[in-house]
């Protein structure tokens, strides 16, 4: 772009506000062109007078990043274990306006993270002394597979890095092809498994402030499978990532605040179980997921907190003929007394969380949208309601205290799914589906997560001229299994 077309007020970059928008969408395809848009996003080709951005690479990546630089018009500066040696014992200029470091081969799989993870996490902690204040670092990474069970890498060595930079928004890669199962042995096995095409971008800031020492390591045990899924191995749809629509919704369906389509949860239905078996939603909604199991021949089966939620399920079942067998408890999912009209266990349990208090937040614009057409801006006033508590760590515990309550009624070796967001709170990423998942560890396996993309949604402006920010149009459906025993 010419100088002469660069908004002067623009301090990121020099992307006019056509093509900024269209780099906040959070999920992307992942194509040949990938690096030279993230560096165009986050440098100008000038960072200041005559003078081109510099930026950071590691001489891992030098060889195919150092020509995606320098065709742009930055100069690449390569950092290497020499050149951090030479500068131990002094503090060399914070001069570099952007860093991109790609782990993907060299994290290729659990075995080789394990090896090379402090190194590296030493090489960015040390890399943070030569970034300039509010500049941002991008490492693309996978999620692993293993021979005895699933490993999101990605996911902790985000947070490692979270320790010593601000993350910011994630953006997901998405590889358009075939999907890419696991090598190990899986045309023999029972286990489900969906495909690997998708590379977690995690974009980080250094702050103005003082960066705190490096952080004792994380556990690193893997999700391990159990075996005997009870799946519908016919079923093919295992891609990573996919796009679906929502189809035109009820009146009455409009009010709740945050609702997924269900033609999404009929696929993972129709996958999960099998015709007659039992599905359970505990946080039911307007009904998504009942409805959607009583369309495949399913039992269906439904808790919610809110009363007019479970009138406007009832109502929606009595306009319809199904044939199924249908309930839906009006009580706390986390209290036993809920479940004494339900069955005693469940083939499969589907459900989405309240994202925080997210729908309480004042100022964004589909809830003053919301509030305009007359319909609710969040689920309730229940002081139960996970969704009201303000303390994310307390937030979390609640979900998983519901999630451990619910699947003690999951039959054994068989799934529950959880469709989830991280979210994003006065500029601060809370990985809420990385934190879920890792806290139940403990009682469940994961399989490799999918990504539900929206790709109908309209793109915000957020952060224009001054910050990364996405506008997250990527769901997490993370696919969980009871052990046997």
């Amino acid at each position: 772009m010419p100088s002469s077309q660069v908004d002067p007020k623009n301090q990121i970059n020099d992307l006019d506000s056509r093509r900024w928008l269209q780099f906040q969408k959070s999920w992307f395809l992942f194509e040949a062109g990938t690096v030279s848009e993230f560096i165009t996003f986050f440098t100008k080709k000038f960072a200041r007078e005559r003078q081109a951005s510099r930026v950071g690479i590691f001489f891992e990546n030098s060889e195919i990043l150092q020509p995606a630089i320098e065709a742009l018009g930055r100069e690449a500066v390569v950092l290497s274990d020499s050149f951090f040696a030479a500068n131990h014992d002094s503090s060399p200029p914070a001069n570099l306006d952007y860093v991109i470091v790609d782990l993907r081969k060299i994290f290729s799989d659990a075995e080789n993270y394990r090896r090379q993870e402090s190194r590296w996490r030493e090489r960015l902690f040390a890399i943070v002394a030569l970034m300039k204040p509010k500049s941002y670092l991008t490492i693309f990474l996978c999620n692993s597979e293993t021979a005895t069970g699933y490993f999101p890498l990605a996911w902790e060595f985000g947070k490692r890095v979270g320790n010593f930079l601000t993350m910011k928004d994630e953006k997901i890669g998405c590889i358009i092809g075939e999907a890419k199962l696991p090598e190990s042995n899986f045309a023999n096995s029972k286990e489900w498994k969906s495909g690997s095409e998708v590379v977690y971008c995690l974009n980080f800031r250094r702050e103005p402030e003082a960066t705190p020492a490096v952080p004792e390591p994380l556990s690193g045990d893997e999700h391990r499978a159990a075996p005997n899924a009870g799946y519908d191995s016919s079923q093919t749809d295992r891609r990573a990532w996919f796009v679906v629509k929502p189809p035109p919704r009820e009146k009455n369906v409009l009010l709740h605040p945050a609702k997924f389509p269900e033609p999404l949860i009929e696929q993972f239905i129709a996958r999960f179980t099998q015709p007659g078996e039992r599905v359970l939603d505990p946080m039911a909604g307007t009904g998504s997921a009942l409805i959607a199991a009583a369309t495949c021949a399913r039992e269906a089966y439904g808790i919610e907190l809110n009363p007019a939620f479970c009138d406007i399920i009832r109502q929606r079942f009595e306009s319809r003929q199904t044939g199924s067998l249908w309930k839906v408890s009006c009580g706390d999912a986390s209290l036993g007394e809920t479940y004494h009209d339900l069955p005693e266990s469940f083939h499969y349990i589907i459900t989405s969380p309240p994202y925080w208090d997210m729908l309480r937040m004042k100022g964004a614009e589909t809830q003053q949208k919301r509030k305009q057409a007359g319909l609710l801006q969040f689920y309730s006033n229940d002081a139960r309601d996970v969704g009201n508590i303000a303390d994310y760590e307390n937030f979390l515990a609640g979900l998983v205290r519901i999630y451990r309550h619910v699947g003690a009624r999951l039959e054994p070796g068989r799934h529950m799914t959880i469709i989830v967001k991280n979210v994003k709170k006065k500029g601060k990423i809370f990985p809420l589906a990385w934190d879920l998942s890792l806290r139940l560890r403990e009682d469940f396996s994961l399989h490799r997560e999918q990504f539900w993309c929206q790709d109908d949604q309209r793109l915000a402006p957020f952060g224009y001229r001054y910050a990364w920010v996405s506008n997250t149009f990527h769901h997490y459906c993370l696919h969980f299994q009871k052990p046997l025993k």
